[in-house]
């Protein structure tokens, strides 16, 4: 696992989107860092405990994806991403933040290994609570971008 990352656009209609806005901010917070294809977080491998052979355990990165347009309207932060998965399903949470539970994660998004990728691919589907860190014209159930892990 040592070296692991996440790489991730999130939704490459939003960076697209965002970028074309006259005040639209795409941003990697460290550790996390923006590349042309979206944002690489690092693994904290002292927090992660997972089994490739049978994809199951939690992988936990560090780093921050930021968004924003609108003059303050469209605020959007993927902050620490942790995955955890049984046999190849489960959820990539985020951190919430806030003074009084800074380690509380919120389910952003399901994922689900694609059989037989390498380096490996997941699929994500929007959550309520990813909906909400989101917006509104987003669905629940709605694809993001797929991740990979290598």
């Amino acid at each position: 696992m040592s070296g692991l990352e996440l790489h991730w656009s999130v939704k490459d209609s939003l960076i697209a989107y965002i970028s074309r806005l006259e005040d639209g901010v795409v941003e990697a917070l460290e550790p996390a860092t923006r590349t042309e294809s979206g944002f690489t977080f690092v693994l904290n491998e002292v927090a992660s405990d997972f089994n490739p052979e049978t994809h199951t355990g939690v992988l936990q990165f560090l780093g921050t994806a930021h968004f924003t347009g609108h003059w303050g309207m469209m605020n959007i932060t993927i902050k620490d991403p942790r995955i955890e998965l049984t046999s190849g399903h489960g959820v990539l949470s985020i951190a919430q933040g806030g003074i009084l539970s800074p380690e509380a994660h919120v389910p952003f998004v399901n994922v689900n290994v694609v059989p037989g990728s390498h380096p490996l691919m997941l699929t994500t589907a929007l959550t309520a609570g990813g909906r909400g860190v989101m917006g509104e014209q987003y669905t629940v159930g709605q694809e993001l971008s797929p991740l990979t892990l290598n």
